[in-house]
């Protein structure tokens, strides 16, 4: 459970406060293929999501979430949180952006102990935070804050103020900050060691930067180096014999590293990640598996994906230049010297996949063959010779529903409309000649 930093103000009604509502702005979009199958705010970066850290640090609880419609009941479900509901402006609402990385260091947030109506917090052109007054909210449709410009028209009327805030623009960016993040999410968690008891032969160096929680299982011959950057493991995670962590690093609950995995720094797993091989600064979103050797840096896996042994992702040019990337099928320049590959959810890539600099694969593409192009789109079946076919639908639901239920996971009657949704808007949007 998340504590709040409410109570330095439980003394205050909450009737007289206006709610906070986390809101996804039109830029969402940018975050594409990561955004397709989740809200903004459910994004890793360290060892929580946005909206894990926003409910942390935030002076009391979030009532509810604006997401764009399709995401509303996948969304509810994972984070219990309402969704898209009528709420009452009576007292006002506080909306905060869903791409804000919160960091507590932030001279932004002591602020919110007592925010004044009628004001917005910006960064560059964008909107971090806005509190309206019950007389400005009744002027807006607050359903279609995910629209460009309507929270944006109200401008003119508030008292603006540069926010110094972090809006996570593109993919690339949860890479960049993962290492202030990880140190970010120790200082909250602060040094434990609530592991199983069994610990011979297991080294942990500088264990006042690490934090063990309940159940963790560490086998003969693990190296925990928090010399340089913390480690944070989470509950009933396993890590099998001689596999070496090399802080900072975030490993969530319920994951597995396999046995001679080098895990080396600025490196984020979300819960239930399966990992094996070498990987350096790279996410998963959760529920992924990289079981075997290869190498993957300054990458960004999502949840379902599955990388077949030997998967190996190439991070860094020949030439030591910046590298480009193609999101939905768009290359554009990241800026990045170090870039590995994008694999968006329920991708599954088989034994020996070689993945240029700047890779992308799009949500439930299956690729088979070992060196496919820099852009794989969505809901696509990659084969030899460079050609990409559409995948079968109806399979890609079968694999799909076999895969979460492995992990206790349902796929549901929303699990499929997402699906559908994503099928019919986001892929066919992507930029990509299919063959006739």
């Amino acid at each position: 459970m998340i504590a709040h930093r409410g109570a330095r103000i439980a003394a205050m009604s909450d009737q007289a406060l206006p709610p906070i509502i986390v809101f996804e702005d039109a830029k969402c979009a940018r975050l594409y293929p990561l955004t397709y199958a989740r809200a903004a705010c459910e994004l890793r970066c360290g060892h929580v999501t946005l909206l894990e850290r926003m409910q942390r640090l935030l002076p009391r609880p979030i009532a509810g979430l604006i997401v764009r419609d399709g995401l509303a009941d996948v969304v509810r479900r994972r984070t219990n949180l309402p969704v898209n509901a009528g709420l009452s402006t009576k007292n006002g609402v506080i909306l905060v952006n869903a791409r804000w990385l919160m960091i507590s260091s932030d001279s932004v947030l002591p602020a919110w102990d007592e925010p004044f109506a009628d004001s917005a917090g910006i960064v560059s052109d964008a909107i971090v935070w806005v509190h309206l007054s019950a007389a400005t909210a009744a002027q807006v449709d607050l359903s279609k804050v995910a629209e460009a410009r309507t929270l944006e028209v109200l401008l003119p009327r508030l008292n603006r103020r540069t926010a110094p805030a972090t809006l996570i623009d593109r993919p690339w960016d949860l890479l960049t900050h993962a290492r202030q993040a990880i140190i970010d999410d120790f200082k909250h968690l602060g040094p434990a060691d609530h592991a199983s008891a069994q610990r011979a032969g297991v080294h942990i160096l500088t264990p006042e930067n690490v934090h063990l929680a309940r159940d963790v299982k560490l086998s003969p011959g693990v190296v925990i180096d928090a010399t340089h950057g913390p480690v944070i493991i989470g509950e009933h995670t396993e890590i099998r014999p001689n596999a070496v962590i090399t802080g900072p690093v975030a490993i969530g609950a319920n994951c597995l590293i396999r046995t001679l995995a080098d895990i080396r720094e600025d490196n984020c797993f979300g819960p239930g990640t399966r990992v094996g091989g070498e990987i350096i600064g790279s996410i998963f979103l959760g529920n992924a598996n990289k079981q075997h050797h290869g190498f993957l840096g300054q990458s960004i896996i999502g949840e379902w994906a599955n990388l077949g042994a030997g998967t190996t992702t190439s991070n860094l040019k020949n030439t030591y230049g910046q590298i480009k990337m193609a999101l939905t099928g768009e290359e554009e320049n990241t800026g990045k010297q170090f870039l590995g590959a994008i694999i968006a959810d329920h991708a599954k890539l088989g034994i020996g996949t070689y993945l240029s600099t700047g890779s992308v694969v799009g949500f439930a593409s299956h690729v088979t063959v070992a060196r496919p192009p820099k852009f794989v789109p969505s809901f696509a079946w990659a084969v030899k010779d460079g050609v990409i076919e559409r995948i079968d639908f109806e399979k890609v639901e079968s694999i799909a529903s076999l895969v979460m239920s492995r992990r206790g996971a349902e796929f549901a009657a929303m699990d499929h409309e997402l699906f559908v949704r994503i099928a019919g808007d986001f892929a066919l949007a992507e930029k990509h000649d299919w063959p006739s």
